[in-house]
């Protein structure tokens, strides 16, 4: 009898990231330093594109097929509430019975009543970045004003200062398409043998379609495929993408170049008792 059980597990989260811009340049996000027309065009002006509403509502019709209940986010590299169909989208989430988190800088919302009354009754998990502080009673001040702001939801925070952990707590870790910055909270390394389970969580989505391996996959690298021309789950268990899943469980990330220089820290222990290898890293911009 053929074995028809899938080989990966259908994924928890999933990511679709409804619009292309963001209203900030951190120092710390890939999208600041692109290039190739992605996000930034050549000359670093912001590339303005949003996935048709039909689309959207079709991914998660189509996740909701496979079973999936889980949470559903519409950023990447992007700022979600700079699109103006983000609660709607948001209530779509919740008719589907899943659950809709926002992850936000949190710039739209300060001035903006209504749509911070619209947030919390839509969104009961909402993230807020916090980057401006300088000092730990700063930050301890930007938390209390989202508390009382979004009174009514969850809220949890990001905290990345602009002078990173010098300055204040902040969680500003290495990225593997971000150059090597001393205002990090953890060494810059690479980890060649470090087994990855990260990209079976998530589903990302970008805006033009593109399936993304994982959080560092800014370019849509691995040639996974795209919404136009595949369905949901045809994308998730496709078998160049459950190979590519078996090979970084399995600590091959020396077989792919954005995995090679990927700092974030193994996801769990080589079988075998294997040691996991670590090097400097040391990025720089490509000329």
């Amino acid at each position: 009898m053929v074995n028809l059980e899938p080989r990966i597990p259908l994924f928890e989260r999933l990511q679709i990231e409804s619009q292309s811009n963001c209203n900030r340049a951190c120092w710390f996000c890939p999208r600041t330093y692109d290039r190739t027309g992605r996000y930034l065009d050549d000359s670093g002006e912001a590339v303005l594109a949003r996935m048709p509403t039909a689309r959207i509502l079709d991914i998660l019709d189509q996740a909701h097929a496979l079973g999936f209940n889980g949470r559903v986010g519409f950023h990447h590299y992007s700022e979600p509430l700079l699109d103006k169909r983000n609660i709607a989208l948001a209530r779509a989430v919740r008719e589907r019975g899943m659950e809709p988190y926002l992850h936000t800088n949190g710039d739209v919302l300060r001035h903006n009543d209504a749509l911070c009354a619209e947030v919390v009754e839509v969104y009961r998990i909402v993230v807020v970045g916090l980057y401006d502080y300088r000092t730990e009673a700063e930050l301890e001040e930007a938390k209390a004003y989202w508390r009382e702001r979004l009174t009514g939801v969850d809220p949890r925070f990001s905290p990345i200062g602009p002078d990173g952990s010098r300055g204040a707590h902040s969680i500003g870790v290495p990225r593997a398409l971000v150059p090597t910055d001393a205002r990090m909270s953890v060494p810059d390394l690479v980890f060649p043998n470090a087994p990855c389970h990260r990209p079976i969580i998530r589903l990302i989505i970008q805006y033009d379609g593109t399936m993304c391996h994982c959080c560092e996959d800014t370019h849509g690298a691995f040639g996974l495929g795209n919404v136009e021309s595949s369905t949901v789950e045809e994308l998730w268990y496709s078998e160049r993408h459950v190979r590519l899943i078996e090979a970084l469980v399995a600590g091959r990330r020396s077989d792919y170049a954005l995995c090679r220089n990927c700092p974030l820290p193994p996801t769990g222990p080589l079988t075998g008792g294997e040691r996991i290898d670590l090097a400097p890293r040391h990025y720089m911009l490509p000329a």
